[in-house]
């Protein structure tokens, strides 16, 4: 069972890494197009929660970003979430396909981090958090 979830996050990993490796071209280009079109996804109660996860990390993460263990910690932390994120949300397929670069950038930073490269891990990773501002009505969001 553990060589399953390892080989189904490695394949996820690629494909993020694969998705974002043009320092995020594909990505940005996604994300005006459907930016551009001013529709905005409704969130599911599942992706809420687990996002402001990601943003309360990094709040927390912020005070700590000295301490090279922690952002390697906060690094597995961000990970674990954005996993839990494609196991439990069920988006309609459109805010799926619109999240994915998004949660890819946020695992691309988790990795920064994991390697104790704190200023380009936070860096992908509030540009994530703003795109998904952009892409979704999520009520009282402020990255």
């Amino acid at each position: 069972m553990k060589f399953i979830i390892v080989t189904l996050l490695t394949f996820v990993m690629s494909f993020a890494y694969a998705q974002n490796h043009d320092h995020h071209a594909g990505h940005s280009k996604k994300i005006e197009k459907i930016v551009s079109s001013n529709k905005q996804f409704k969130p599911t109660d599942d992706l809420k929660v687990r996002m402001e996860k990601i943003l309360n990390h990094m709040k927390e993460l912020s005070k700590k970003k000295e301490d090279l263990k922690s952002v390697k910690e906060y690094g597995n932390k961000l990970t674990d979430t954005v996993n839990d994120i494609f196991k439990t949300c069920k988006l309609e397929p459109d805010a799926d396909a619109a999240i994915h670069p998004t949660l890819g950038l946020i695992l691309e930073g988790a990795e920064d981090f994991k390697i104790g490269k704190y200023e380009s891990g936070h860096k992908k990773i509030h540009k994530a958090l703003l795109d998904y501002e952009k892409l979704f009505k999520h009520e009282g969001w402020k990255p």
